[in-house]
């Protein structure tokens, strides 16, 4: 399927780079452990746990626009890399290793800017028109994705790998579906 980049909206560009860097290293970490057969947590820790949560808090900090919630979005982004660092401190080897604590508090961080983009979009004129607002669906997919991985990803020495992998893939696919149907629906504010 084929999207105008204009009809994602600029305002979209941090998400999109975020989503973007992920996938790459996704498919990259795919190859590189099928040729070598070495850890890939480094590549997950450094582009995942830090660049792609910063980028994805960095998109809701500049879709606020009231002056208190973007204040509370900059705490947000202090805290982050207070995490980083307090990680780095807690963690012997961050690098090699994937650390769920440092995936929950990004999630509780981005869960946290959700709520915020979401609260002043449910006080707005955007409500008239959830449907054809992208940073919704976005929003939507994010915390189906995030919220429903938490309980798996936390029992996850306890469930057999086949019921992990595929409750994972299914939050991937309701989470990519409703990105799909945000890009589908969604409508530019100049294109109205």
């Amino acid at each position: 399927m084929a999207v105008k980049f204009r009809k994602i909206g600029k305002e979209n560009f941090f998400f999109i780079i975020g989503y973007t860097v992920l996938s790459l290293i996704d498919i990259f970490c795919y190859f590189y452990f099928s040729s070598t057969h070495r850890s890939t947590d480094i590549f997950y820790v450094i582009g995942f746990l830090m660049i792609a949560f910063f980028l994805y808090l960095l998109y809701y900090y500049q879709l606020l626009h009231w002056p208190v919630l973007k204040k509370i979005q900059s705490v947000l982004l202090v805290l982050f890399v207070i995490n980083i660092g307090v990680m780095f401190y807690i963690e012997d080897d961050l690098l090699h290793h994937f650390s769920f604590n440092m995936l929950y508090v990004d999630i509780l961080l981005l869960i946290f800017s959700i709520i915020l983009f979401l609260y002043q979009t449910f006080n707005s004129d955007k409500v008239l028109e959830i449907t054809n607002y992208l940073p919704f669906w976005i929003s939507v997919a994010l915390l189906i994705l995030f919220i429903g991985s938490i309980p798996i990803l936390y029992f996850r020495t306890k469930v057999s790998q086949p019921i992990y992998f595929f409750i994972l893939f299914m939050l991937n696919l309701i989470s990519n579906t409703i990105l799909m149907l945000g890009l589908i629906w969604n409508k530019q504010d100049n294109q109205k």
